[in-house]
């Protein structure tokens, strides 16, 4: 997503309407058309406010650094959800600019919580889900009041109602694990052990079936369904998947993924008061070094993909310690107050 450098007409006459407190009614009363330019006019304004003051802190706070440092690199899941919130301010703005605004960006900033929180619950009751995900004291007592095991209860009353999709899974096992992180301080728990939790934790909320098939069960159903290969082979053999990106595409994915914990961990590390070299070189060797499993099954022997040439370079000392200095620079970097 880009915007232009300099103004475009319909920006432009977004701005002289709001000033003549004319906007509203002009979009109301006016042509497809003529909705349809004011409307990428508006987008023009409201895009890049949106992107530094609710998308960039936000993905900043979920320890997604690609995401928060470019637009153009935010991921498919964070796209979506600045698109949403692009659209729950063009949605405002034409509803409320009915007076005379001085300064359109000022008045927008002040309304850009309200606009983005009213539009995230109205999608949440669309699918049944409750507006703000809050863990009941019984299923807390059922789960052990285990900090854990609670905030994974709420993670999953605000899935159910969320509009993102955990691709071909039914649960986004790989952030909850991140989460898990977060709250327990132990970083070895894989996705294998957070769906078992989500089992457990599951089977607390079934306790009381009514319940459960209304915040659960019933906005489950009508969230986007996963992605699903249908079966072009015979019965007796698994389903060949349509590849629908490249193998250079899924292996920057994981870099990205393995990058976000990397970071996560060593600065844990380092404010514990570890020195700083020793938990880079050992972090970046562990997470790098090796090669998750399977990730080349479906490759032949000689088809290098972008997780073979790290984990080369990790393992050339050499290189390794250019990377650990440049990696060292780029924390210190993280600690100082950004420049908006």
């Amino acid at each position: 997503m880009t915007y232009p450098e300099q103004p475009s007409a319909d920006a432009d006459e977004v701005r002289r309407l709001a000033t003549t407190g004319e906007l509203t009614q002009r979009f109301r009363d006016g042509s497809r058309d003529e909705q349809r330019r004011l409307r990428a006019g508006a987008t023009e304004i409201v895009g890049p406010l949106v992107y530094e003051r609710v998308t960039r802190p936000v993905e900043r706070k979920r320890h997604h650094y690609q995401c928060a440092g470019k637009m153009q690199r935010l991921l498919p899941d964070c796209l979506e959800r600045y698109h949403n919130d692009v659209d729950a301010v063009v949605d405002h703005l034409f509803a409320h600019a009915d007076l005379p605004i001085t300064t359109l960006e000022g008045w927008l900033t002040s309304r850009l919580l309200r606009a983005t929180v009213d539009a995230h619950r109205v999608r949440r009751g669309q699918l049944g889900a409750p507006q703000k995900p809050r863990v009941p004291a019984w299923l807390a007592d059922v789960l052990g009041r285990d900090p854990w095991l609670v905030d994974l209860a709420k993670a999953i009353l605000e899935w159910v109602g969320a509009d993102a999709t955990a691709g071909s899974a039914l649960w986004p096992l790989g952030a909850l694990a991140e989460r898990r992180a977060g709250i327990t301080g132990g970083h070895t728990a894989g996705e294998a052990v957070v769906a078992a939790e989500v089992e457990t934790v599951l089977a607390a909320m079934r306790r009381r079936l009514p319940w459960y098939e209304k915040y659960v069960e019933r906005p489950l159903g009508r969230k986007q369904a996963q992605v699903w290969y249908p079966s072009n082979t015979t019965a007796d053999t698994d389903p060949t998947p349509l590849p629908l990106v490249s193998r250079h595409e899924r292996d920057e994915s994981v870099l990205r993924e393995l990058a976000g914990l990397s970071i996560e961990v060593m600065t844990t590390r380092i404010n514990r008061g570890e020195d700083a070299t020793t938990v880079v070189t050992e972090v970046l060797a562990e997470v790098f070094g090796g090669r998750p499993a399977g990730h080349d099954l479906e490759n032949t022997p000689t088809d290098e993909g972008d997780l073979d040439q790290v984990a080369d370079l990790i393992d050339d000392p050499v290189k390794l310690k250019r990377i650990v200095t440049a990696t060292l620079e780029l924390l210190g970097n993280l600690d100082r107050p950004s420049e908006q």
